[in-house]
């Protein structure tokens, strides 16, 4: 370490730092009810995706936030993933995930219905698995293994020089650069109360924004799709 801070003092000490602007960005209100909008367009099959709005990057509930996503839909054994695809067969693609850095962000499902399976039942599969999120905690062991995976994702993502650089660069944006060596003891002393409580703040129809992509009937056909899906069909979403 003392030979990286002498060669650092070397190259760099005498570059004169730059102006940091600093950064005020207006906070966007809560939203107070539901959101929707039905969208008929060019598209192979139908989509869902729904939104709700959830804490920025720094915020301690952030790594809760990003569990319930792993709980749902992070593996073959993930909720949506093996209920509603695999013994339902209500979708044929169905995944959640979070966004967000310095702003607030989204927590967003998004699925495509199988054949013969509408939106309106889609949806209400949806809220029936997160109902179940809502009614009482997890279990231990479901939980665990959501900090494992977290746990690996973490060690994986600092295996090469590169890949550190790039997570103390964008530690050091957030105004923590040691923010990254606390994250694996933040994901350990998550416990299945806390995340209960996350969802039931989180949850709510009111909190949530919903998107119907409905495709336009033949479209599929003039388009030239014969029924299967490649990594291309999101380009048209």
């Amino acid at each position: 370490m003392s030979q990286v801070k002498r060669l650092a003092k070397k190259w760099f000490a005498d570059i004169p730092a730059g102006d940091i602007p600093e950064r005020s960005i207006a906070r966007e209100a809560p939203q107070l009810r539901l959101q929707q909008k039905i969208q008929e367009t060019n598209v192979p099959v139908d989509a869902l995706y729904i939104a709700f709005h959830c804490c920025d990057r720094t915020h301690p509930d952030f790594y809760l936030t990003d569990l319930l996503s792993d709980v749902l839909s992070n593996g073959p054994s993930s909720r949506l993933y093996r209920r509603l695809l695999k013994e339902k067969q209500l979708f044929t693609q169905i995944d959640a995930y979070i966004t967000g850095t310095l702003d607030p962000g989204l927590f967003i499902i998004e699925g495509r219905p199988s054949e013969g399976v509408t939106l309106e039942a889609a949806e209400a599969a949806v809220w029936e698995e997160l109902q179940l999120l809502l009614d009482e905690p997890i279990g231990e062991e479901e939980l665990q293994k959501c900090k494992n995976r977290a746990e690996s994702a973490l060690i994986f993502s600092e295996l090469s020089a590169l890949g550190k650089a790039m997570n103390l660069a964008f530690f050091e944006l957030l105004g923590d650069a040691d923010l990254i060596n606390r994250e694996p003891d933040l994901y350990a002393q998550i416990t299945a109360e806390d995340m209960h409580r996350v969802a039931k703040t989180l949850f709510r129809e009111e909190n949530c924004s919903k998107l119907y992509y409905k495709a336009i009937p033949g479209a599929a056909a003039m388009a030239g799709f014969s029924g299967g899906m490649d990594d291309d069909d999101d380009d048209d979403y």
